[in-house]
């Protein structure tokens, strides 16, 4: 009886090491890739400025009715407010916007502590906080970050002895540096 086995000889040994390295390369490239993947995924998608995660958004939701009463309040005082856009002659400094505020009978709303938040639609991420300061009786003014062309949001809170106010203004600026206003809605 004779033993039988294989022989083997040290390039056969040999070029089964190397494909055992190359497909386990392949499998470890394949899994680092998807890896690098997601983590070029997860930094995309958490680091772009247009998605915005609202603060307070179940506190806000709870309150729904308080502000839509206070919003009723507002309107009940048939204010209106104009907005318009002063721009800079000089390079580096920021536009103004100026705000006329006005009662029912068209009058100035004087001494008023006017605030607001402003941000572009591409943009919601980057919301720029506004104080006013009253330059005349009933107008009010503030240096804004506006540069970019498109659509932004202006969000006014005026409180006063004459009331309180609050207002959601949506206006186009234009690549000219023209502002358009646009329909106010609540």
């Amino acid at each position: 009886m004779s033993v039988a086995g294989t022989i083997t000889t040290d390039s056969d040994e040999s070029a089964e090491t190397l494909a055992r390295w190359f497909w386990c390369g392949v499998i470890f490239s394949f899994l680092g890739l998807q890896i690098l993947l997601s983590s070029v995924a997860v930094f995309l998608s958490t680091s772009d400025p247009s998605n915005v995660i609202v603060e307070g958004y179940y506190e806000q939701a709870l309150s729904w009715d308080n502000q839509r009463q206070t919003q009723a309040q507002s309107d009940a005082l048939g204010w209106k407010s104009v907005v318009t856009l002063e721009k800079s002659t000089e390079l580096l400094t920021k536009p103004k916007l100026e705000l006329s505020l006005l009662n029912q009978d068209g009058l100035p709303v004087e001494n008023s502590k006017l605030e607001g938040q402003l941000f572009h639609h591409a943009r919601a991420g980057n919301v720029f906080k506004i104080h006013f300061t009253e330059t005349k009786p009933g107008h009010y003014a503030a240096l804004v970050p506006i540069q970019q062309p498109g659509l932004w949001e202006l969000s006014l809170a005026a409180s006063g002895e004459a009331g309180t106010f609050q207002e959601t203004k949506q206006f186009l600026f234009k690549p000219s540096g023209e502002l358009k206003n646009l329909p106010t809605k609540h």
